[in-house]
């Protein structure tokens, strides 16, 4: 869940605009004042001033004064975009201006969800988890997977909705969306991973998770969607690893931008192709295609009817195997044609069947788990 809106609030007084400041916290300071005429230095000011975790900015800025209250909020907003990481852990922003011709003085105010000595001990201990998970010779998709599994297994969510940032997660075992993306963002960061993080929507409510780039692709990773809710130690799912746009959208929403690069290669186009050209690293690609379950991409593994889902049935009992998992891909019929395909089925002393969305596909496919019982 995408924890805190950033709020820039502004309220026409005579020639300037105002914001209700937020109360500085223990561990924010005030900056002395700055001077400048120059857009770029404002921003940078401002860059700087949440780099170091500033509860206030106070600046003289002399610019144009047709355009001087857009400047100030359009820079503003750069300032607060500019690093993803710098923009996901401030809380809360804001300016109050009082202006005259073409100068304004302007008092702006940051909160944050990490401290400075909170971040730093981010880098800190994610540079010594990655010393423990990242061997020599890993390349890139050998690091995104171990940074994912470290943090689907050692992160929980936090259900309360109270921890919001990297340091949560790491210090405390528990984080939002929020806390997930950005430690992922740290971890992608630090192991030469070039990674960003996206804001939108899932589920119907306002969620964030990354980007990661492997061999000139983008690809989506939602490390918070496959860490189990509740938590269940140990175990990784991967329904939500390197996905295309068309495979994360049914349920993941945001604005398109031209700053957002797009995900359209396929990622088991990516491993088939590399467990060729890559011999040496082919058990990795291999084992890491079947965890993704792109084997049940093949018709063997796949069921687009009653009839070949009552077949597939069929044929597992008949050879007394206790389990069979296959891809449905009449999701929306899979209740009343499991109870279809079970009623002349014989030998059997019992069954039964769980099943979840396929995120390798972008319809509405369903990965279908049947545990069989014998007499």
């Amino acid at each position: 869940m995408r924890a805190g809106v950033k709020i820039a609030l502004a309220l026409a007084v005579l020639l300037g605009s105002l914001s209700v400041a937020p109360q500085l916290g223990p561990s924010e300071s005030v900056s002395a004042a700055v001077n400048t005429t120059s857009i770029d230095h404002l921003r940078k000011e401002i860059v700087r001033a949440i780099s170091q975790r500033l509860g206030t900015l106070e600046v003289t800025y002399t610019g144009k004064e047709a355009s001087l209250k857009k400047d100030i909020r359009d820079t503003l907003d750069a300032a607060v975009y500019s690093d993803d990481y710098l923009h996901y852990i401030v809380k809360t922003y804001g300016y109050r201006s009082t202006m005259s011709g073409n100068k304004a003085k302007i008092d702006f105010s940051f909160t944050y969800w990490e401290t400075l000595p909170q971040t730093n001990e981010v880098k800190k201990r994610v540079a010594q988890v990655l010393g423990k998970i990242l061997t020599k010779g890993m390349n890139d998709h050998q690091k995104v997977k171990a940074i994912h599994d470290w943090i689907v297994t050692n992160i929980a969510y936090d259900t309360r909705l109270i921890s919001h940032s990297a340091y949560d997660g790491i210090s405390k075992g528990k984080t939002v969306c929020q806390g997930y993306a950005l430690l992922t963002y740290e971890m992608m960061k630090q192991a030469g991973i070039p990674v960003k993080i996206m804001e939108g929507t899932s589920r119907g409510i306002s969620h964030t998770w990354n980007l990661v780039q492997i061999g000139g692709k983008w690809y989506h990773l939602d490390t918070t969607w496959d860490d189990p809710v509740p938590d269940v130690a140990g175990r990784t799912v991967y329904n939500y690893y390197n996905l295309t746009d068309a495979q994360i959208r049914p349920d993941h929403k945001w604005t398109p931008s031209t700053h957002i690069p797009r995900a359209v290669t396929p990622y088991d186009q990516s491993l088939a192709s590399l467990s060729v050209s890559d011999s040496s690293k082919s058990s990795f690609y291999d084992k890491l295609y079947e965890q993704l379950g792109y084997l049940y991409l093949a018709d063997a593994y796949t069921a687009t009817s009653l009839q070949d889902l009552t077949s597939n049935i069929q044929d597992a009992v008949a050879n007394r195997k206790k389990e069979l998992v296959i891809r449905y891909t009449r999701g929306t019929t899979i209740k009343s044609d499991m109870k279809k395909a079970f009623a002349a089925q014989k030998g059997l002393s019992g069954f039964s069947y769980s099943y979840e969305d396929y995120s390798r596909t972008t319809i509405n496919d369903k990965l279908l788990r049947i545990v069989f019982k014998y007499s």
